[in-house]
């Protein structure tokens, strides 16, 4: 029962993300808090590797069909990101260091996952220099005020669907 409250809880944030987060900044806005993004990463972190594989899957996907033209852009990044954030912190010890450099690690790897895909694939030409010196500096620190936003409510909606599964 609490996948089900975690996967709607997913979605809501990706409906915010789509709508209220991205509105002021308008769509596809670089300096918008990928919400998705840093729900999957806490999944990646807090809950099990074959959740976030699956949520990075569903939602990767669900992304591709709204977002973008081409499917698999966001399929790799919203997949492959949760299991980096998994992987990593399951093997290091836990600290608020680790946590923001894994958490840091990951926004970049979007970002230049991102980059790559749309400067090679659709053409768009985004000087390097800018996105070094303008959009990715921006976009850590929204990425940052969302970690410190969603990190309580996510980490106990995670731990409580992994104490259900346990008991």
């Amino acid at each position: 029962m609490n996948n089900v409250k975690l996967f709607f809880a997913v979605f809501l944030l990706f409906i915010l993300e789509g709508t209220i987060f991205a509105g002021p900044l308008g769509d596809g806005s670089p300096y918008a808090v990928h919400l998705t993004l840093i729900a999957l990463m806490f999944l990646g972190r807090y809950g099990k590797i074959e959740q976030a594989l699956g949520f990075g899957l569903v939602f990767g996907l669900l992304y591709d069909f709204v977002y973008s033209d081409i499917i698999g852009i966001y399929l790799f990044a919203l997949s492959a990101i949760p299991l980096f954030s998994s992987f990593v912190l399951k093997y290091v010890k836990e600290n608020v260091l680790t946590i923001i450099v894994t958490f840091t690690f990951s926004a970049l790897l979007f970002e230049f996952d991102i980059y790559f895909f749309t400067a090679s694939v659709l053409g768009v030409d985004v000087p390097f220099k800018e996105l070094a010196t303008q959009i990715i500096p921006k976009s850590l620190i929204a990425q940052l005020i969302g970690i410190i936003i969603l990190y309580y409510p996510m980490t106990r909606l995670v731990q409580s669907t992994l104490d259900e599964k346990r008991g």
